[in-house]
């Protein structure tokens, strides 16, 4: 009966969406519910869908969901494209119901998300404010709470979460987020005055990896998803900057992915899926493609640091400073860029205040000459400068010389590296995943060679003695 429980479930499910994927409204007083099977089962989603916007493919919908995320179930309305979810209640907060899982649109119009026990999760916030049904708008995929005169009250536009839709704005100070990675990384897209901007968000610290900023210099406004790309305006609604998207077709919607990448995509109908017409960044420029204490090679691997004792640690607080050490990783740079870097110091000044920071696991020293980190970001720097971090992350391997105006320096315990002086300018060596690989074939085709002579030798000797 436990497997058979989710079948019916999902059968009646389906024969109340297809009922209920008609309406275009959905009033005050309306109650939609999403049950679920106990115990909890890994890969569950079951859909009401209560709104839909369009037939044509992909189609808009929007649905009351519940989904088996992480141990347990989560409830929420969501807004799909196609198959793609690009809005939900419970991008920032997941709510648990006990129960099942309730939509309701109050009778003063307050839109709820609650369980069977009466627990409320999430809610609109509009209570007495004329709200008289819930609207998807054709096309554009906008959630509405709109009153009797069909002014808006509420709107998904104004709550953004990793999604930017066609002909949806992102004020100045608004953001986009990713869902968080783990307990101590995620991911944002900001619209700041001077720029456009990707951020590391990692145990409290904030790193920049990827912005744009118009030219001339302008105070940015707002930005807004069109057909062929992004567009950035000033205050006086002027295009000051764009990002096009690579191709004739239309642009659905901008992404912001659980990498921290930023994407135009468009709707492949020869598919029947969306792919993507941009992509700002490759995999060694994201913020973490192999991890901490991972290095991205010119070939899109992965290698890690490799030294006798080395184990990734959150700070170094339970070390006296006495114990540690910097060593310089040569040929590597980090795409993370602190906010507030120390400016006009020394490199020994830079790689002292990181060893006398227990939080600190990592600095780049760039000098000012240039812009010194072979990012070819536009980043060039004023002065001689000091990154610090609290982890090793966004490293990559660039070609010798290239990284002549910069250096990076990661902390270790000396009884790693064999109790050395940290100012001899040790430079650690790293092994590299393809490396590697191109080590063993390297000794077996040499071990092979050798089978080979010796064979041949032998044969070769037997023959002249028969002789």
């Amino acid at each position: 009966m436990g497997r058979a429980f989710p079948f019916f479930l999902l059968l009646s499910l389906r024969l109340f969406l297809h009922y209920a994927s008609s309406a275009s409204s959905f009033p005050t007083g309306s109650r939609v519910t999403v049950g679920f099977p106990s115990p909890f089962q890994p890969g569950f989603i079951g859909r009401a869908y209560v709104l839909s916007a369009g037939n044509a493919p992909p189609g808009l919908r929007a649905a009351l969901s519940v989904e088996a995320v992480q141990g347990r179930y989560s409830c929420s309305m969501v807004v799909l494209l196609g198959g793609l979810k690009v809005w939900s209640s419970d991008h920032s907060a997941r709510f648990a119901p006990a129960g099942s899982c309730i939509l309701y649109l109050t009778v003063d119009g307050d839109l709820q998300i609650k369980d069977s026990t009466g627990r409320v999760g999430w809610r609109s916030g509009t209570p007495g404010v004329g709200v008289q049904s819930v609207r998807l708008q054709k096309r554009t995929g906008n959630l509405i709470l709109a009153d009797a005169t069909n002014r808006t009250r509420w709107q998904s536009f104004d709550h953004p979460t990793h999604t930017l839709l066609w002909r949806q704005q992102l004020n100045s100070s608004g953001k986009l987020t990713s869902y968080p990675v783990n307990s101590s990384a995620s991911y944002s897209f900001e619209v700041e005055q001077d720029k456009v901007a990707a951020y590391l968000h990692w145990k409290g610290h904030t790193y920049s990896y990827w912005e744009l900023k118009p030219r001339p210099r302008r105070r940015i406004a707002f930005v807004k998803q069109a057909s062929n790309g992004l567009k950035v305006f000033d205050e006086r609604s002027k295009k000051i900057a764009q990002i096009l998207a690579m191709n004739s077709e239309a642009v659905r919607f901008l992404s912001f992915g659980s990498k921290g990448n930023v994407g135009l995509y468009y709707y492949s109908a020869s598919r029947g899926e969306f792919e993507a017409s941009y992509r700002a960044l490759r995999f060694c420029d994201l913020p973490l493609p192999c991890g901490p204490y991972g290095v991205c090679s010119p070939t899109e691997s992965c290698s890690f640091l490799q030294i006798s004792g080395l184990e990734y640690q959150a700070d170094f607080c339970e070390s006296a400073t006495a114990d540690l050490e910097m060593v310089e990783l040569e040929g590597i740079v980090t795409v993370l860029r602190s906010p507030s870097p120390t400016v006009n110091v020394s490199k020994e000044e830079c790689l002292l205040s990181c060893l006398e920071d227990c939080s600190c696991a990592a600095a780049l020293y760039l000098n000012g000459n240039g812009n010194g980190d072979g990012n070819g970001d536009g980043m060039v720097g004023t002065g001689d400068s000091c990154n610090h971090y609290v982890l090793v992350g966004g490293a990559r391997e660039v070609e010798m010389g290239a990284a002549d105006e910069s250096s990076y320096w990661i902390k270790i315990a000396k009884k790693a590296s064999g109790r050395r002086d940290a100012s001899s300018g040790l430079t650690m060596k790293v092994l590299v995943g393809g490396g590697i690989v191109d080590g063993v074939a390297l000794c077996v085709i040499v071990a092979g060679l050798l089978y080979y002579f010796i064979k041949v030798r032998k044969r070769s000797i037997e023959s002249r003695t028969n002789h």
